[in-house]
């Protein structure tokens, strides 16, 4: 079709009488309500001004309707008259334990609402007398001063106008931030004047549902003192350390005076122009005749007088468990029309304050103890890999450069301090130097900041060698999580070691294997035998894992003693028996959600894992092979007092009960079997009376060391590392017995002697038709051993009747309680 003939097709269309009529409708009220021609120009002079009056009337009107609806985009949100006739102070979101002590909480700006009686009358007086001297007189906008500062503006004079009312709003409804602005918001001067015509709509609404009392008592509780301090109680205690109600004259004309410019004017950066504006407050509080001239000549004369008093610093008992809930109740906001950081809720989390410090005690104390042992080890920083490997390096002169020398070297550069230098163009040799220099400075240790004469590169070794630590302890009754630690700092290190870390979890991932096991079709007095083998790659090359201990009894061993024990080739037979598909597939019902590496190195933990992942996949082994999503909040209720959320846990089967609770009685071999890797718990004294099952994990190189602990009432996992995995222990004391173990053991023992809290030493669930029967085995002695000279001739995996058959002679009977 020819554009001739669309435009011919619209004509005729346009040309319909339907459309007609409505043109002629559209035209006769555009006529009668904004302008009519025809008959302005048959108009005389004093009718001609009424009509243009009245087009500039109904023209405003129409703009404020589209101001009011953000027409097309063009103008950005503004407070609506709900907002208007009911604003809302940002008021921070709290977050409770659940014994309801207060942890923390979410705020923007903080700030201590106070009533208007609560407020010295000459720190209102001054107010008025410097920024709306005509407050009474108007009703939102003063158009006197409007006139003023539009005549001095057109003589060079800048001059501002706007009202308490105006300032109000600008303060209150942020009407200056982007989302404020719409798409005329990107031109510079329409944005300021839009932003201006806002104000003055709002500030108008607000005259008409506020007395003026409400109104100087909402500006002086939502203004910025400076100095993050927003509010006149605040910002009266942060400057003169006392209470609003007590400020003189002279200290309430310095706070009003610093409303100009809170950085240019603020009394502490800037004194000299804080007492200039000051005195200039006083004079026109003079001038107004709100103080008189004896009251002026005593306050002009008075010092600033600031007794500072710092703000205190954003704390919490659990800052890592805070940082993690953010999003989380972020997200719920979002969703519910609430804002997190100032619509005031009340958030009761699972946390228990009190096992909580019991938690960051007991890792404070034994990281401080580590870490005076990791220092010793390690030399002074000379070695963060490996001693034996540097040492050959440097004898064999591979290479003049050591690992450990690279590794210190990238770390280093790596830094802000070496970046710095670098930018201002220093060469490499005056970098170091620089670095090299000593100078005082704070450093953190685990009791807490110290200060020392150090230099920047030993700074940085030291930081880059602080121990780290992460612990979870959560209640398997319910899925509630009642103890989080991060790390040993957050205002120095904010990564969270329990749900950001991931690390390699050594054979604190065998029980899941043991669980894969039972799950298929093993019996939990099964018997596997302990001795070395060899795997063939498809590449060629052969793997031939070995025990810990570097010994092998050639006997059948149990699998809770070889679960005690740790025994890594017991372990790997089952892993190969099993599959390692099911073994993956046991481990993601569990609630392991990491990749995991599809071969037999799984059963030695070779894949990485949070220590939130770990520590819910222990949970079903305690509650009859339950598990959930873990719980973090309680209830969360609003400013009026209403519960607006509610947790609702539910709990799946993912383990037989059965298994589940076989589980259980396997994991308390490593602290009632000999020779098990938990056994160091019965030095806490948590171990007698109760059922309590533990095993510990240990990586290549001692890099990490964990503990997983269990009882009828709490999982608690521990991991304990360095931030970097190439810095760590090169001895004993990185195992997982030795670091993670201790910090568990002194939280148990303190959550324990706690009266006031309810979990105390107990038996795991128990099915109710299930008979758990003893094991009996027979296990060979050490001498008979040389019966069988090839250990291969022995199948890997026996039942309990095999085993008393192949090793009948020379045996003795031993009973596995």
């Amino acid at each position: 079709m020819k554009l001739s003939d669309i435009q011919n097709k619209i004509k005729s269309l346009l040309q319909k009488e339907e459309v007609m009529a409505v043109r002629e409708k559209i035209s006769f009220f555009l006529k009668k309500v904004f302008f009519d021609r025809a008959q302005f120009k048959s108009s005389g002079p004093f009718k001609k001004v009424l009509l243009l009056l009245k087009f500039f009337i109904v023209s405003v009107f129409v703009f404020f309707v589209a101001l009011e609806m953000n027409l097309f985009w063009l103008f950005g949100d503004m407070p609506t008259l709900k907002e208007a006739q009911n604003p809302k102070l940002n008021v921070p979101s709290e977050i409770y334990s659940s014994d309801e002590k207060l942890l923390g909480t979410f705020f923007l700006e903080r700030r201590n609402p106070v009533d208007l009686d609560e407020i010295d009358s000459l720190t209102v007086s001054a107010l008025i007398a410097t920024e709306d001297v005509r407050f009474y007189d108007h009703h939102g906008l003063d158009f006197v001063s409007l006139t003023g500062a539009m005549v001095s503006t057109i003589s060079g004079d800048k001059r501002g106008a706007s009202t308490i009312n105006q300032q109000l709003v600008k303060n209150l409804y942020k009407t200056r931030r982007k989302k404020s602005q719409g798409l005329l918001g990107k031109i510079p001067v329409i944005k300021t004047i839009i932003a201006k015509l806002k104000e003055w709509d709002v500030a108008v609404k607000m005259d008409i549902f506020f007395t003026k009392d409400e109104l100087l008592t909402l500006y002086l509780n939502v203004v910025d003192f400076g100095d993050n301090t927003f509010g006149i109680e605040r910002a009266s205690r942060h400057y003169f350390s006392k209470a609003p109600i007590d400020l003189e004259l002279h200290e309430s004309a310095l706070l009003i005076g610093g409303l100009k410019g809170t950085s240019y004017y603020n009394p502490i950066r800037n004194p000299e122009r804080a007492l200039e504006r000051r005195n200039v407050v006083l004079s026109q509080m003079l001038n107004y005749k709100k103080i008189d001239s004896v009251q002026y000549n005593a306050a002009v004369k008075q010092p600033l007088g600031l007794k500072i008093t710092e703000i205190a610093k954003e704390t919490s008992e659990a800052p890592y468990f805070r940082e993690m809930l953010r999003p989380l109740v972020e997200k719920w906001c979002d969703e519910n029309n609430y804002n997190l950081y100032v619509d005031g809720l009340k958030i009761y989390t699972t946390l228990d304050s009190r096992m909580q410090t019991f938690a960051e005690k007991a890792v404070d104390d034994h990281l401080n103890e580590l870490q005076q042992i990791l220092n010793a080890e390690q030399g002074s920083y000379k070695y963060w890999i490996d001693k034996k490997i540097d040492a050959e390096r440097k004898a064999a002169k591979k290479d003049s450069v050591t690992p450990t020398q690279r590794l210190l070297k990238k770390i280093v550069q790596e830094s802000s301090a070496y970046k710095a230098l670098k930018a201002k163009g220093l060469e490499e040799d005056e970098i170091q130097e620089k670095l090299s220099e000593k100078h005082t400075t704070k450093i953190l240790t685990h009791k807490g900041e110290k200060t020392v004469t150090i230099s920047t590169i030993d700074s940085i070794k030291y930081m880059n060698q602080f121990l780290q630590a992460g612990l979870l302890s959560i209640d398997p009754r319910d899925m509630r999580v009642k103890a989080w630690v991060g790390g040993s700092n957050f205002d120095y290190f904010k990564y969270d070691h329990v749900s950001q870390s991931k690390r390699q979890v050594g054979s604190a991932f065998k029980p899941i294997v043991y669980a894969a096991a039972l799950e298929n079709g093993y019996e939990k007095c099964t018997t596997i035998v302990d001795e070395p083998f060899t795997f063939k790659n498809s590449n060629g090359t052969t793997w031939e894992p070995k025990n810990s201990s570097h010994t092998y009894t050639y006997a059948p061993m149990p699998l809770r003693v070889a679960l005690g024990q740790s025994v890594n080739s017991v372990a790997i037979r089952i892993l190969q028996d099993v599959g390692v598909n099911k073994v993956i597939e046991v481990a993601n019902k569990l609630g392991i959600t990491s990749k995991l590496e599809p071969d037999l190195t799984l059963a030695l933990g070779s894949s990485s894992i949070s220590l939130q992942e770990l520590t819910t996949a222990y949970v079903p082994f305690t509650n009859l092979g339950k598990s959930g999503e873990l719980i973090f909040i309680e209830k969360i209720i609003d400013q009026e007092g209403n519960e607006v959320f509610k947790a609702e846990g539910e709990k799946k089967q993912v383990l037989s009960p059965h298994k589940a609770y076989e589980m259980s009685y396997l994991l308390q071999g490593g602290v009632k079997e000999s020779g098990g890797t938990s056994r160091r718990l019965w030095n806490y004294g948590i171990v007698d009376g109760n059922e309590i099952g533990g095993k510990t994990g240990t990586t290549n190189d001692y890099r990490d060391g964990w503990f997983m602990g269990v009882t009828a009432e709490l999982v608690t996992g521990v991991w304990v590392g360095c931030e970097d995995f190439r810095i760590h222990f090169t001895g004993a004391y990185g195992q997982g017995g030795r670091a993670a173990l201790p910090i568990f053991g002194e939280y148990m023992k303190d959550v324990y002697a706690a009266k006031d809290i309810n979990h105390k030493k107990a038996k795991f669930p128990k099915p109710e038709d299930y008979d758990l029967k003893d094991c009996y085995i027979y296990v060979a002695p050490p001498d008979s051993l040389m019966m069988f000279p090839d250990s291969l001739q022995i199948d890997s995996i026996v039942n309990p009747a095999r085993a008393r058959l192949q090793l009948r002679l020379d045996s003795i009977s031993a009973r596995i309680e």
